[in-house]
């Protein structure tokens, strides 16, 4: 285990001068949560169709992971929904490069988004929890109807969009409830599903599937930009991301880490922060050490918009030997938290650990509030949650920061 707080750095990760990282503040602070902001949260509508709503919670996995049946046939969240004209759900060519997109090659995949966004006020609010784990991971407060046009909290305001991509064998509706708490504080949240399991081949590696995440991020955020209901009300220059391992991965890729080296990765400009949690960088395989973003993921260097990474210091899928040397490849500014004896998946306190971190992290570098880039500096843990800590040696500032 990681000695909390007191972590010195490995003489492998150590490339950058350490004169571009902080020691801890004389006086670090720590900070309350945030709890829920002050705006009410709209979403966009994700009603499953009356006839697929009482499947199970195991066939609904399926069907958000993109599993096919047992009899080969192909199957999307998108293909159960009550009013699929009314979801978010475009269509993805995929770029005839086998070599990169692997069996997505060539193909054109359907990509379900859910957006959350500040909302005014309504007497009566649609609420609509999803058939999945009897809504455990939360409930869609007020859902438009089959129709209805988004009504924001400032008709004249642009807000800051939060992208959030989601884990390995995993799905949007698990960030239901966090993707109102951030759209609570006012920030427009877009949820993808990205269906992993439409392309993946069993018994492969499937590498082509993180290549093709950043893909599909970028063309939901080319169709949110473009469409008349979100575009006028995103602020374009401001624009997060967030991730929890392959999703941690994803934003880092579309930050600017390029895949394996390779130079075909996309890579979006328009991110200007980028938060993860747990980031799966590579990991031991076979007897040998590998890493998602070229030899020792040097390639991490490309990044340079502001990241925080969060991990568990008794996670056993992505591994702190591997995260905190990668961390130290970023070229931009970045903070760096440990949470104590958290596995891969968090206790429930840490993830709202995690969620607070990050909502002072997305107030500093998208909202510009300077009093929170200040807090952000010399934070050294979130109260009210399990045992967190920053670990200053890691965070790095940038002149113009």
């Amino acid at each position: 285990m990681i000695a909390t707080g007191r972590r010195q750095p490995a003489e492998e990760d150590n490339e950058h001068p350490m004169s571009t990282y902080r020691k801890a503040p004389v006086t670090p602070t720590e900070v309350k949560p945030f709890g829920r902001g002050p705006f009410s949260v709209g979403s966009t509508n994700v009603e499953v169709a009356s006839e697929f709503a009482s499947i199970g919670d195991e066939q609904m996995h399926e069907y958000l992971l993109g599993r096919a049946s047992e009899t080969g046939e192909a199957r999307f969240i998108s293909d159960i929904l009550k009013h699929p004209q009314s979801e978010w759900v475009i269509d993805v060519p995929i770029p005839e490069q086998p070599e990169i997109y692997g069996a997505a090659s060539g193909q054109t995949l359907p990509v379900l988004t859910f957006l959350t966004f500040p909302t005014k006020a309504k007497r009566q609010e649609n609420s609509y929890a999803f058939p999945y784990f009897d809504a455990r991971y939360g409930v869609f407060e007020d859902m438009l109807a089959h129709g209805e046009q988004a009504d924001f909290a400032d008709a004249k305001a642009r807000y800051p969009l939060i992208l959030i991509a989601h884990g390995a064998e995993a799905h949007g509706i698990y960030d239901v409830r966090y993707a109102h708490t951030l759209a609570s504080h006012g920030y427009i949240v877009a949820v993808i599903n990205y269906g992993d399991d439409r392309t993946a081949v069993e018994g492969e590696a499937n590498s082509h599937v993180g290549f093709l995440r950043p893909l599909l991020t970028s063309r939901v955020l080319d169709s949110l930009l473009a469409s008349a209901t979100f575009g006028p009300h995103i602020d374009e220059n401001n624009i997060g991301i967030t991730g929890h391992s392959f999703g941690g991965f994803t934003a880092l890729a579309l930050s600017g880490g390029r895949i394996q080296g390779e130079a075909a990765s996309v890579i979006d400009k328009r991110i200007k922060a980028a938060a993860v949690a747990a980031p799966w960088v590579g990991g031991h395989y076979d007897g040998n050490d590998v890493f998602a973003f070229g030899s020792r993921n040097a390639d991490l260097r490309e990044i340079t918009v502001p990241t925080i990474c969060q991990f568990g210091t008794n996670d056993e899928s992505t591994l702190a030997s591997f995260i905190l040397p990668a961390m130290r490849q970023l070229s931009g500014p970045t903070y760096v938290v440990e949470l104590v004896d958290q596995p891969h998946i968090f206790e429930d306190a840490s993830w709202e650990d995690r969620n607070n971190w990050e909502l002072l992290f997305f107030a500093a570098y998208l909202k510009s509030d300077l009093a929170a880039l200040a807090t952000l500096r010399t934070a050294r843990s979130m109260t009210g949650g399990n045992d967190n800590f920053q670990l200053f040696d890691y965070q790095k500032l940038i002149d113009n920061d």
